[in-house]
């Protein structure tokens, strides 16, 4: 079954605005320096990949939670969510 208009125009909503947030440098990429911002409570949104090991994923819910921070399940794999070129420095 083709996905629906609506669920593909979000998705293609949350693509376009997760290109604008990697364009800003305002982004943490990895588990472990997700973790630490997590802990130091500077995130705003964290975004788990849908091939994410379930470990992991609990962990990253939980100190969400803690700090009070909003989770999306991101319904593609890693590869998906990160097709845009990310400079560090």
């Amino acid at each position: 079954m083709a996905p629906t208009k609506k669920a593909k125009k979000s998705a293609d909503g949350i693509n376009s605005r997760l290109a604008l947030v990697m364009k800003s440098g305002k982004v943490t990429l990895g588990y472990k320096s997700t973790l630490k911002t997590l802990r130091s409570g500077k995130a705003k949104l964290v975004i788990i990949a849908g091939n994410t090991p379930p470990l992991r994923k609990s962990e990253l819910e939980y100190y969400s939670m803690l700090s009070k921070t909003n989770v999306h399940h991101f319904q593609g794999n890693n590869v998906s969510i990160h097709p845009y070129p990310l400079f560090n420095g």
